[in-house]
């Protein structure tokens, strides 16, 4: 559509009229509009919403609205969605060197090994575990994995593949066709999980820390709420620090437990398959090309030395891991668009013809256009990181290169402005964490080169069909 029709298009998709952009510049004009209630891409996935209103799931509903109610979830969760790398790097790093302990026995060597598509779930379950509990259920490890973690992964990947293809077929929730309950048996399974998760986890904590009160006051000590209670709230039984974003939301006070409870379905949910489809693109892209594997492990043995990511000095100075996964997200984005809608009519200026799209209209920036464009890439079709070093950035700063490849809305796949993903921090640095542990740990390659072929396949998010079989050889220490 870009090849044909430039930088302004319109196009209808099903049913419903749309502009699409291509020059992210043109695009800031559309975000510099959103408002005070900015209207979000997520109240498009319909069976979400559709999920959130049969169930009466308030909470649900809220984080798809974009009203007051909105606004005040957003603020009761991104305080600590955003929190500095160093409230959580520790914990996913914990997990990832777990992960990678068993990565290769569990991915190659297993007679019944794990798909390495499923194993990077499994993976993201763990991290995000981690955040959310202070500790990781290691569904990676199949001689200790709990059969019920283990169906929570499975049935966030069924949701989430059935959510794409109830997208495609609105149908099949008005026929009650086999689609549809399937997605609502593995949505209902998903939201249990995490209620009950939760509510065990914050029953376990808060008996342990009435233990520990009683034993500081057996001994004359003082009481209160536990270390690193960031919100002053003393009566809180749950310590904000020790145990994660369970802890710390709690003890904020904007949320109550019951709350949280409900809220933790979809925080796993989303914190699973988002984060997996970015890394299953990266690691695909880093078995396709050895020679930047190569140059990576080298970065990684220089500045960590076989140790994990635990600080933010350590995430900045790793360039050349930066770069690779910049460069994974501009040629395998897992989304080819980033969607805005608006409550007013808005001017667009586009190669100097002002474009007025009216109130309500759906406005996207394609995300293929400008960056796979050879006008302005050199050989777009590559893998090339280099092209993200800071040399490289500089040296097109001002240009259209510059434009095409360091535009923010390019920059990761978590969108931009007010409705921003509320996780991508976390999800940065579990990509990060992960990617640094396993190419110190592994050479990643493909299990037969001349099997592996794929092609880019839309559900709720781009992903390689078939995904091809991976091994890992772990690397000779130096």
């Amino acid at each position: 559509m870009y090849s044909e029709y430039g930088d302004v298009y319109m196009m209808s998709i099903m049913g419903e009229d749309e502009y699409v952009l291509c020059d992210p510049i043109a695009f800031d004009a559309v975000l510099r509009r959103e408002g005070k209630f900015p209207i979000g891409a997520s109240e498009s996935v319909i069976p979400f919403k559709e999920y959130y209103d049969e169930t009466n799931n308030t909470l649900g509903k809220n984080s798809m609205s974009h009203g007051p109610e909105w606004r005040e979830w957003r603020r009761s969760m991104e305080a600590d969605m955003y929190a500095e790398w160093e409230v959580y790097l520790p914990a996913i790093a914990d997990a990832a060197s777990r992960i990678s302990k068993v990565a290769g026995y569990e991915v190659t060597e297993r007679v019944d090994n794990i798909a390495f598509e499923d194993f990077l779930s499994r993976s993201a379950f763990d991290m995000f575990s981690s955040v959310m509990y202070g500790e990781s259920p290691r569904t990676t490890d199949s001689d200790v994995v709990d059969p019920a973690d283990l169906e929570f992964v499975t049935s966030t990947q069924a949701a989430f593949e059935l959510t794409g293809r109830l997208l495609f077929n609105p149908l099949e929730k008005v026929f009650g066709g086999d689609i549809y309950r399937s997605f609502k048996i593995n949505m209902d399974r998903t939201f249990a999980f995490g209620s009950e998760r939760t509510a065990k986890y914050i029953s376990r904590v808060t008996e342990e820390e009435q233990r520990e009160a009683g034993a500081k006051e057996d001994r004359g000590g003082a009481t209160g709420g536990g270390e690193g209670n960031d919100a002053g709230n003393s009566g809180c039984p749950v310590t904000a620090v020790k145990n994660g974003l369970v802890g710390r939301l709690v003890n904020r006070g904007r949320l109550s437990v019951e709350d949280v409870q409900s809220m933790s379905g979809p925080l796993l949910m989303a914190g699973v398959d988002t984060t997996a489809y970015v890394m299953s693109w990266l690691f695909l892209n880093l078995a396709s090309n050895p020679a930047v594997q190569t140059r990576l492990a080298e970065e990684l043995r220089t500045v960590l030395d076989g140790a994990d990511v635990t600080t933010a000095k350590q995430m900045q100075d790793l360039p050349y891991l930066k770069a690779c996964i910049r460069e994974s997200h501009r040629l395998t984005p897992t989304s080819a668009m980033m969607t805005k809608t608006l409550h007013e009519d808005v001017d667009v200026d586009v190669d100097g013809m002002a474009y007025r799209i009216p109130a309500g209209r759906r406005i996207s920036l394609n995300l293929r256009a400008y960056p796979m464009d050879p006008r302005y890439v050199d050989d777009p079709t590559s893998y090339v990181p280099e092209r993200f070093l800071p040399d490289a950035v500089r040296a097109r700063s001002g240009t259209m290169s510059g434009v095409a490849l360091d535009h923010p809305a390019f920059a990761d796949p978590f969108g931009r402005g007010k409705r921003r993903c509320t996780g991508s921090n976390l999800a940065i640095a579990e990509i990060t964490v992960l990617a640094a542990r396993m190419v110190q740990d592994y050479e990643i390659s493909f299990a037969d080169p001349k099997r592996a072929m794929w092609r880019p396949r839309q559900r709720l998010m781009l992903k390689a069909d078939p995904y091809p079989d991976i091994k890992l050889v772990r690397r000779v220490s130096s």
